[in-house]
């Protein structure tokens, strides 16, 4: 039994090596290595291995990039992930990958290293094939992985037109000698590449021998290539006389059933000779556009588009960031609030549209709120604040309802925020300049009497027409900024509350607890645990 071990801390590596090979000469430890890219390049060197002990957090490529790139490569060794108590949070994330075990460091002993062993030899004697069929099929799995190879390297921006073409020479002479006698006849200009993502984790086998099955009662020359538990690519020859998605459909049906998992395909429209790559990016782009709308099902590339049919030149929803524009450009930020909820609820059923194209528009309207925020005036916090807000929510959205809600999210603090400072702009400069003292003193011993001196006016007129303006007293005023200032800090559980009551402009911890309990019902404390 071939053996690697894969971890960062010198120590470790020696010391599982030495209890390994104090088990007995039938455990042979063939590779140790630091970091996951040293272990993958031994593999990829053509090396074998049955058992892989890896840790998680490693320098340069850590355990579980390791796991994603050997399930891309084909390989089914016996992985066993090493952890800290710290690092159980990536189990999950760990056995998706593949991963047949999730050993804590301080409870390995050499009895749990047999155990574990004995376990991999049980696994791997499973799995080893039969008879010739098989290794017939590990053969052309072997030339799948190839194709899948020269797909995947494509699209860098070194790359030159002379290697791209060289590029789809080969893909051309691979896929010719896999359809044979069926590209004799027809060439590739009925060639279609889809790609397939699965919800679950489905057993390979049983999912090979579906996807086989399939292609031969259809008598579909085709040819797939697993790139794990989860996703897999299809090319196919179907039939003239057929739309060309009728078979993938038929597949996805198929695999829905009998695996009991949510699939979601992308198909390339056929693109003739020499144009493989385009075909394959095609492809991913529609799956990635089933998946980011949550609709299981085949999505085809040529179904997708930005522009209106009916329009030339007028693209979806061009009309509803024109009205939020000019809703902002008046004011009225409620219109353009709803105008946007709107928008996203009909976004949210066009599933023709490219996700890239939905994140752009929703970029587009939150650059435009932000336009109209930095009209206004503001503090030196409001600045900072409106810096770090993520105006690109498309990064971190992989689908809608993420978008959605991290949209809704946003426009809500920028509602507020621009309610507030259009009100301010309404009142006069005496008012407005006093208001702008209490934001960015809060935290001081202010009264009155020092914001009127600020503003060049005598106390009792600034009390008397603060009153009428804001129709509150100026000491309540304050009170509410420091409360309201106040919560944020609450979160913060390293500051104490009498630190927050300090920050927040309040005399003591019992005032500031009397005056937050007053406001909100219920004391700091349990505000704090509330928002844990």
């Amino acid at each position: 039994m071939k053996i690697m071990i894969i971890e960062d801390e010198g120590i470790t590596r020696q010391w599982l090596h030495k209890k390994i090979e104090e088990l007995g000469p039938e455990y042979d430890v063939a590779g140790i290595f630091s970091n996951g890219r040293q272990a993958l390049a031994f593999l990829e060197a053509g090396e074998q291995t049955d058992v892989i002990f890896t840790d998680i957090r490693m320098p340069v490529m850590d355990g579980l990039e390791f796991l994603e790139k050997i399930g891309k490569m084909g390989l089914e060794p016996y992985k066993v992930i090493l952890s800290s108590y710290d690092e159980f949070q990536y189990a999950r994330r760990a056995m998706k990958l593949g991963a047949h075990e999730f050993v804590l460091k301080p409870e390995i002993t050499k009895d749990t290293l047999k155990g574990i062993l004995d376990d991999a030899r049980k696994k791997l004697e499973m799995a080893q094939p039969k008879s010739g069929p098989a290794k017939q099929k590990s053969a052309e799995e072997e030339r799948g992985m190839l194709l899948l190879r020269l797909l995947e390297d494509n699209g860098s921006p070194e790359t030159s037109i002379t290697a791209h073409s060289e590029k789809e020479k080969l893909l051309k002479e691979k896929l010719s000698e896999i359809f044979g006698e069926h590209c004799a006849k027809t060439g590739l200009t009925q060639l279609v590449l889809a790609d397939f993502y699965l919800e679950k984790e489905a057993d390979k086998e049983k999912l090979s021998e579906l996807i086989s099955l399939f292609l031969e009662q259809e008598h579909l020359p085709g040819a797939f290539y697993l790139t794990g538990s989860q996703e897999f690519l299809l090319a196919c020859l179907p039939p003239k006389t057929a739309n060309h998605t009728e078979s993938i459909d038929r597949l996805v049906r198929i695999l829905q059933v009998h695996l009991g998992v949510c699939v979601y395909t992308g198909v390339s429209r056929m693109q003739g000779e020499g144009k493989i790559l385009e075909m394959h990016r095609h492809a991913t782009v529609a799956k990635e556009n089933r998946i980011f709308f949550g609709i299981p099902g085949c999505q085809q590339y040529d179904d997708m588009r930005i522009g209106e049919p009916c329009h030339d030149g007028k693209f979806y929803f061009s009309n509803d960031i024109r009205d939020i524009k000019e809703y902002l450009s008046k004011e009225n930020y409620m219109a353009a609030i709803d105008r946007a909820t709107l928008f996203l609820a009909s976004a949210s059923k066009a599933h023709y549209l490219p996700p890239a194209y939905v994140k752009a528009l929703c970029n587009e309207i939150l650059s435009a709120f932000l336009h109209e925020i930095w009209k206004y005036p503001l503090t030196e916090d409001e600045k900072s604040h409106v810096v770090d807000m993520n105006l690109l929510p498309g990064h971190a959205a992989a689908h809608f309802e993420q978008l959605d809600s991290l949209m809704k999210k946003e426009m809500d603090y920028f509602l507020a925020f621009l309610q507030r400072k259009k009100n301010l702009h309404q009142y006069s400069a005496p008012v407005r300049e006093a208001l702008a003292y209490v934001e960015n003193h809060f935290g001081e011993r202010i009264s009155l009497e020092q914001v009127a001196d600020a503003v060049y006016l005598s106390r009792p007129y600034l009390s008397t027409l603060f009153k009428k303006e804001t129709g509150k007293k100026f000491s309540n005023y304050l009170q509410e900024v420091r409360l309201t200032k106040s919560c944020p800090m609450l979160k913060d559980t390293s500051m104490s509350i009498g630190e927050v009551a300090e920050k927040s402009g309040f005399f003591d911890a019992a005032h500031f607890s009397r005056a937050f309990k007053e406001k909100y019902g219920c004391t700091p404390i349990d505000y704090r645990k509330a928002k844990a």
